[in-house]
């Protein structure tokens, strides 16, 4: 049996319930945060909480627990489920009124789907969505609920046998992956789009900008055209689940020499190592 914590208490997740007027189950009005954990300790947890407060705050929820609370949820939610390293997912609901008092806090964990070994050996394909990034709107800097977007890029993804899809904001320029935050590798420079692109600020992406300042790599936050990306000598994605995943491909025509590049793969290894050793202390579960 799965175990949820809801609103403060662990529940079996078949007896789960939110109110059905609940503003996030109709309108998308809320909030989440896709983390993973290891050996029982959710990486960067605390980036994690402060982009959700920035979130809430955008869209005016008071978020109803502190980080303190999330670290003891996380814990019990992971110990329960017997899973030290898990897939764990936080969602902040805007509640059933609108005096935005009644906010709803869900957290689950799952057994980590990987990514098999001989895809981070080849690199990921990728196709390029005919969804758009509205950088102009608020919600592009949040991981709100009203994620459908999202979701339609990923399907055309599916659909097309890619792992990923990139979305384009309304200038034509790269913004960001369906899932992902997207890099490429331009003459030993690290470039990256910002979140004026329409970029969703990723705990992953900003573990891998901090990683390239330490190695002396330099890095550019700027628009991206497609052409950009076609002429990159090799291209990565991030994300805290895939982690550094190379990029080899965009609607069929390979990146670069069409494989993981060395940059990436240095890169990869020094985020599994960073990983390591924010994670080292969890405690048993």
């Amino acid at each position: 049996m799965r175990w949820v914590y809801l609103n403060g208490e662990l529940v079996a997740a078949e007896q789960a319930a939110l109110p059905a007027l609940d503003r996030g189950l109709l309108y998308g009005y809320g909030l989440f945060e896709t983390m993973r954990s290891y050996g029982g300790r959710v990486f960067r947890l605390a980036e994690h909480y402060r982009r959700l407060e920035a979130g809430a705050d955008l869209l005016a929820i008071p978020v109803p627990l502190t980080l303190a609370a999330l670290e003891e949820a996380v814990e019990a939610t992971l110990a329960r489920n017997g899973l030290p390293d898990a897939y764990v997912r936080l969602t902040v609901t805007a509640g059933p009124g609108g005096d935005g008092g009644n906010a709803s806090v869900i957290l689950f964990a799952r057994e980590v789907t990987e990514y098999p070994p001989e895809l981070r050996e080849r690199g990921m394909a990728a196709v390029v969505s005919a969804v758009r990034r509205n950088e102009t709107s608020p919600l592009a800097r949040v991981k709100s609920l009203n994620c459908l977007d999202n979701l339609l890029a990923r399907e055309e993804a599916r659909r097309s046998g890619a792992g990923e899809a990139l979305l384009l904001n309304t200038r034509d320029f790269v913004a960001e992956g369906a899932a992902s935050n997207v890099f490429l590798v331009r003459d030993g420079t690290l470039v990256t789009p910002g979140v004026e692109a329409g970029a969703l600020p990723g705990i992953t992406r900003q573990a891998v900008l901090e990683l390239a300042g330490e190695e002396g790599i330099e890095v550019v936050e700027t628009s991206l055209a497609l052409s950009d990306l076609a002429g990159a000598g090799e291209a990565f994605l991030t994300n805290s689940v895939m982690e550094v995943m190379p990029l080899v491909s965009v609607d069929g025509r390979p990146l670069g020499p069409g494989r993981p590049g060395p940059l990436t793969e240095r890169l990869a290894r020094r985020y599994r190592d960073l990983v390591a050793r924010e994670t080292s202390t969890a405690p048993a579960v």
